[in-house]
């Protein structure tokens, strides 16, 4: 059985500040050593006070790129766009500078834009600085659902292509693109958020369960000592 390596803070507030700290150090760093980097966030709650914190941080952010590490296929002004949660929390102020790749497109479903959005992230997925993830309750991660019959497909290491289209029925919007295991695992560090006692006993579940069933464990399984996880009650 994967043991479960996480570290755990006294509030949400400063995991969410350590967090902002480590994702800055990583860009930094690749920004010294290879005059760029490369960041790919998740969306929801939990990371919005990440990316306020490191929206203000002090680094050459014409030199990152930004990506996202799954999306909603709704227009960047809906509620539910990871991109527009992106835009008002994290690219403003010194990060304003920063580019971003988005992966909503104006074709009509995820699958019609794959290999436009695959052209546009390939370059980028082969110098991932830092990878910051999320999960749900049920134990996804990115968009790779327990019950997606393509989830080992999506999810897996071989998968040729850097995103795909996926349909998750039991969600809210089930027309989602998300990167895929391919992608996901060539990331040089990763980081995951997870707050709340129901999110740390999903955590103590993937670690002995198949990840079909757990999705998060292909992360856990494919990026290894890369990830950090942060967790806060």
């Amino acid at each position: 059985m994967t043991a479960l390596r996480l570290t755990e803070f006294a509030t949400r507030e400063a995991a969410s500040q350590q967090a902002a700290e480590i994702v800055a150090g990583a860009l930094g760093g690749d920004i010294m050593s290879t005059g760029r980097a490369v960041l790919m966030v998740s969306g929801g709650s939990t990371p919005t006070a990440m990316f306020e914190a490191l929206s203000a941080c002090d680094l050459a952010w014409h030199k990152v790129t930004v990506g996202l590490v799954d999306e909603r296929w709704v227009a960047p002004e809906h509620p539910a766009s990871n991109e527009g949660l992106v835009r008002r929390h994290l690219l403003k102020h010194r990060a304003g500078a920063a580019g971003l790749v988005p992966l909503k497109t104006s074709d009509d479903d995820p699958w019609q834009a794959r290999q436009d959005r695959d052209s546009a992230y390939a370059p980028h997925c082969g110098a991932l600085s830092m990878l910051v993830l999320g999960m749900g309750a049920d134990g996804h991660t990115a968009s790779w659902f327990p019950g997606d019959p393509d989830l080992a497909e999506v999810a897996g290491a071989s998968n040729p292509g850097c995103v795909a289209g996926v349909h998750a029925p039991l969600a809210a919007i089930p027309q989602r693109m998300t990167l895929t295991g391919s992608a996901v695992f060539r990331a040089r560090r990763a980081l995951m958020l997870a707050f709340g006692d129901d999110k740390r006993d999903v955590l103590q579940a993937a670690v002995a369960a198949d990840p079909l069933t757990y999705p998060v464990r292909y992360a856990m399984d494919g990026l290894g000592d890369r990830l950090s996880i942060y967790w806060a009650a």
